[in-house]
């Protein structure tokens, strides 16, 4: 496809604004698609499975990459800091992503936001006590919320381990998810005070500190599953080389675990 070949992931490592692009094309393209069909109910599911199919060569392709770096062992040392531009690569494309949705959410009519958006307006509306807490240690909470993220965490990497970048469902549901709370902030800032740019700005920072954690910390474990997932289909098992890819896996996986830790731990507290 034409648009599964725009970006050559190589080149696109060393430039993320291209990524940001991209995301956001991918979401405006799943969008028009799934208006253009008129299906109904179907809608939703629709939505992300448009904007996840086109996605899925585009980040294997970066998977690919990383997994034979690491067979050249050219991962030697600090594993997250060698894996720190395909983890911008990923965070870039998934904020590509939330600009897109939430562009969306702003501008389209009530009736078809509601068409689209229904089931993350329903997510969103059980989740919101996340976004409000005391600036108090609460163990219990830090547990409740770390857990729940290890689960969401360990279901990311084993579809990332057996559909390759089969994780990209799952974090472009949370790009809606975030993208419609930031619109539903911009569509109450603008009733109150005239001005969409407020609401996004209190959204971004009400999730910034505990968000930036919990995406990384996504993205790490995405990548884990993703350069075992290629180094298993490029039969790289059958060498010593894969020795490289375990190890590797498991220190990003390990580290991934420490940064969802932090990120509950802001979380639980308020930030």
């Amino acid at each position: 496809m034409v648009l599964e070949s725009i970006l050559d992931p190589a080149y696109a490592r060393k430039n993320p604004f291209l990524l940001v692009l991209s995301g956001f094309l991918f979401v405006s393209l799943g969008v028009i698609a799934t208006l253009f069909l008129k299906l109904g109910a179907t809608s939703e599911f629709l939505l992300i499975l448009f904007i996840t199919l086109p996605s899925i060569p585009f980040i294997l392709k970066g998977f690919e990459l990383e997994e034979q770096d690491v067979e050249k062992k050219v991962c030697i040392g600090n594993t997250l800091e060698c894996h720190l531009p395909a983890i911008t690569y990923l965070a870039a494309f998934f904020l590509g992503m939330i600009i897109g949705f939430t562009f969306w959410y702003l501008f389209l009519p009530d009736s078809q936001v509601t068409q689209l958006f229904s089931l993350q307006q329903n997510e969103l509306k059980s989740i919101t006590a996340s976004f409000q807490g005391a600036f108090t240690i609460n163990v219990n909470h830090f547990e409740t919320i770390f857990l729940h993220n290890l689960e969401v965490m360990a279901l990311i990497w084993v579809f990332s381990l057996l559909y390759g970048a089969g994780a990209i469902f799952i974090l472009t549901w949370n790009a809606s998810v975030i993208a419609v709370f930031l619109g539903e902030l911009a569509k109450l800032s603008l009733l109150r005070e005239g001005s969409i740019l407020t609401g996004l700005s209190y959204g971004f920072l009400g999730i910034l500190p505990h968000g930036i954690f919990e995406l990384a910390s996504y993205l790490t474990v995405a990548l884990s599953g993703g350069i075992l997932s290629s180094a298993i289909i490029r039969k790289s098992y059958r060498t010593k080389e894969f020795t490289h890819v375990i190890f590797d896996v498991v220190k990003l996986g390990a580290w991934a675990i420490v940064i969802l830790a932090i990120a509950a731990f802001i979380e639980s507290t308020g930030g």
